[in-house]
């Protein structure tokens, strides 16, 4: 039996280089790790999936992960460190820029919230996730807030929440008259800012797909050798964020060439891994949601230096990870799909730093 390539364990767990929150794919290639050092590495899939870009696309194209997890929505909280994501519009009722949250597509629609005015004029927000239904527990967040005085205040939600959010308010402040001081959030088409705040976790996820990927198109390497071992110790330890720059950079091209004139699918999304030994030199290269909405950034890691390779000629290999046009086919979100090397891995302008 193999060994893990993170420890001494036997590698008895089959393991896609693609988080399973990304939907699975059929035919997609596969690496064997041992089941402690995947459920531990799941982590930093879980901060991509919930708190990065990708979250906000998985909620946007509607992708499903696993069925036995538990579904969060990344705008009311984020996870394993990263925050929610924070998205706003400017509300012309109100005069200010307001929570948003996606719901499907591209609708969205104002957050299920409270927002208060202070005498000041500082408008402060405090979301209502579903996990928060406890008077005791929206007592406590309000004061955590320490807002000074309180000039007027809003209730926002949708009515099919009224059973819990109106008395859930009402027995925190029984003053609260909802046929005056509630708004049913907007669905609209919206100009939004987006914001996302992410770790060392996020990268680290980003590093681990390129190399199990490479490990899949490279067998001849177990991923144990000593040349591997400061991208392994990168993927497993915690650290300064700052980090990721020794092994990741910022593609300019995307990893698709039919792409590289500034073009975008239509319609469709993708993903698209990439692995090649080039000058001595072990990369990967992951491009998450390649769709026709926003811009996706490729990503090249640097798995090892300039060394001995088993491999003494240049030599690559791509797939790209594509979802079904009309959904779920069993349990396959997508295909996936041979890509031509040459065509992903082309002349390319220096990477950019992804941690400025």
């Amino acid at each position: 039996m193999p060994i893990c390539l993170y420890c001494t364990k036997s590698a008895d767990t089959d393991e896609h280089p693609l988080p399973a929150s990304l939907g699975e794919f059929k035919d997609a290639p596969m690496i064997t790790l041992c089941k402690s050092c995947n459920n531990k590495l799941g982590i930093l899939d879980e901060q991509l999936s919930r708190s990065g870009p990708e979250a906000f696309m998985r909620r946007f194209y509607g992708v499903q992960g696993r069925s036995t997890h538990t579904a969060i929505n990344p705008h009311y909280r984020g996870s394993a460190g990263g925050g929610p994501i924070k998205m706003t519009s400017f509300d012309e009722s109100l005069g200010i820029d307001v929570p948003m949250e996606i719901v499907r597509g591209n609708e969205a629609r104002q957050m299920r919230q409270l927002i208060f005015r202070e005498v000041s004029g500082k408008i402060i927000y405090l979301p209502l996730p579903d996990t928060l239904r406890a008077p005791v527990q929206l007592k406590a967040a309000f004061d955590n807030l320490c807002l000074s005085e309180i000039a007027d205040a809003q209730v926002i939600y949708d009515p099919e929440d009224s059973d819990w959010v109106e008395p859930l308010v009402s027995a925190v402040w029984p003053q609260v008259v909802f046929e005056n001081r509630t708004l049913t959030p907007q669905k609209h088409h919206c100009t939004a800012k987006v914001e996302f705040q992410v770790t060392d976790r996020y990268f680290r996820s980003i590093a681990k797909i390129g190399f199990h990927y490479f490990l899949s198109q490279f067998p001849q390497y177990g991923g144990g050798e000593s040349k591997f071992e400061l991208i392994r110790k990168f993927i497993c330890d915690d650290g300064p964020i700052y980090r990721a720059n020794e092994f990741i950079g910022e593609r300019q091209h995307p990893l698709l060439g039919n792409l590289h004139d500034g073009g975008r699918p239509d319609g469709w999304q993708a993903h698209c891994l990439a692995a090649e030994i080039k000058g001595g030199i072990c990369r990967a290269h992951v491009q998450l949601f390649i769709c026709e909405h926003f811009p996706s950034i490729p990503y090249s890691i640097t798995l090892a230096k300039a060394e001995s390779t088993a491999v003494t000629e240049d030599v690559g290999f791509g797939h790209a990870y594509l979802y079904f046009e009309n959904g779920l086919m069993g349990k396959f979100a997508g295909e996936t799909l041979r890509c031509d090397y040459a065509s992903i891995l082309g002349p390319q302008p220096p990477l950019k730093a992804v941690i400025g």
